[in-house]
């Protein structure tokens, strides 16, 4: 009888023991992502907030593509996840030392190549050509419930920077009279 038990709980231990042993979870690793789609994806989560209809879903499944596809191609020109950290990195250090304009502008231009300054200029063009997508497929309702950061970036997408640092202008006309 007292085989039977020990045998009983040798067998209760060695279950509970097997049962722990879970397999390793797979590391997440930036380049296991496709390039770029974790910025749509992102954009996805805060879109979830919002019902968008069949016709919307459409255009967003577009530019979504549209924008992973021209990730991808400045990924294959040598836009790397280093490179944008090390931007992150000074752009974080210029706003601690309370930089902003065209101060932060050359700050920011600091320590990077004219390739890369390029890689970054036109990451940041596809990202704004996302988010004036997803505005102008969005109702006023719909841009007015989603959450107030993401708002604020697709209201400032949606209106541009229509005359602003393009020149003097004209200015006062001096009469000839």
């Amino acid at each position: 009888m007292k085989h039977l038990i020990a045998l009983a709980l040798i067998a209760c231990l060695a279950a509970s023991a097997t049962a722990d042993d879970k397999p390793e979870a797979k590391k997440k690793r930036a380049g296991n992502r496709a390039a770029g789609a974790w910025m749509a994806q992102n954009l996805s989560k805060t879109l979830e907030t919002v019902e968008l209809t069949d016709e919307q879903k459409a255009k967003w499944n577009e530019a979504k593509t549209s924008f992973v596809a021209q990730m991808k191609e400045l990924k294959d020109e040598g836009l790397t996840p280093e490179l944008m950290k090390k931007r992150t990195e000074a752009q974080k250090a210029a706003r601690e030392a309370g930089l902003k304009g065209k101060e932060m502008a050359a700050k920011l231009k600091e320590g990077f190549s004219e390739e890369e300054q390029a890689l970054i200029a036109k990451q940041q063009k596809a990202a704004k050509a996302l988010r004036v997508a997803v505005a102008g497929m969005l109702t006023p309702e719909q841009l007015a419930a989603l959450p107030e950061q993401a708002r604020k970036q697709m209201t400032s997408a949606k209106k541009g920077r229509k005359g602003k640092g393009k020149g003097k202008g004209k200015g006062k006309q001096k009469d000839d009279a």
